[in-house]
């Protein structure tokens, strides 16, 4: 039934479509979220997104790394968190400043939406709104990269007046047995999924969550379905 008090975040929508995110089909994406969100509950990140300042403050040695990210009783869980720490502060790692987005979730047809970056960091001039996938089993495709920077743009960026660029930071793994690869895309405007095709794939998701038992429906007359996403100011 709808409104199991599910969380979802804007990287689920590539990770649960069916075939893929700009093509996905609504039956085909709902049979999907009924196997996988039946399975069981999904490694964590949220020890990780604290400790991103201090990352960018040049504060993340590896004795920081290795005595803050020890949560888990399984030392491979706590190695995986550590991991990646140590590809963000390759990326961040004592540059720029960092303004964490704050992490309320906003209430959309009966789930959750998690804020879809995680904050606006600020480095050589310029202000990027960062999504950050840590999950070593979901890689992103191109496709999907354009698809989160629309959704970045459209939900973090319009209204920013620091008018930041969207950053994808993909730490997951690539190549199987291969362990993470960092991959740091910078996508402007005009390279990012078009808006049109981004509100076609979020409609179609949120039709994929209803028939799934998830959500409840679609207002018949809803016309801007992004308006759903966004904060109430």
């Amino acid at each position: 039934m709808a409104g199991r008090r599910k969380f979802f975040e804007l990287l689920d929508f590539p990770k649960f479509a069916d075939p893929s995110v700009l093509n996905i089909r609504a039956d085909a994406t709902a049979m999907r979220l009924r196997e996988r969100l039946g399975a069981g509950g999904f490694m964590s990140y949220g020890q990780i997104w604290p400790c991103v300042d201090p990352i960018v403050r040049g504060l993340a040695t590896e004795a920081y790394i290795l005595n803050t990210f020890r949560a888990y009783r399984a030392s491979w869980k706590n190695e995986n968190i550590r991991n990646v720490a140590r590809l963000l502060c390759k990326v961040m790692g004592g540059k720029g400043t960092w303004y964490p987005e704050p992490t309320a979730p906003i209430y959309v047809l009966g789930f959750w939406f998690k804020p879809s970056i995680k904050g606006i960091w600020f480095y050589e001039g310029r202000a990027y709104a960062v999504l950050i996938n840590a999950r070593k089993g979901q890689l992103l495709t191109m496709e999907d990269v354009q698809f989160l920077a629309r959704g970045v743009h459209e939900l973090h960026c319009i209204d920013d007046p620091n008018d930041p660029t969207p950053m994808i930071i993909d730490l997951s793994e690539h190549d199987h047995g291969k362990g993470r690869e960092l991959k740091v895309y910078v996508v402007e405007e005009r390279e990012s999924a078009s808006l049109v095709q981004f509100e076609e794939a979020v409609r179609e998701f949120l039709v994929a969550l209803n028939m799934a038992g998830i959500s409840l429906p679609l207002p018949p007359a809803l016309e801007n379905v992004v308006n759903l996403f966004k904060k109430k100011r």
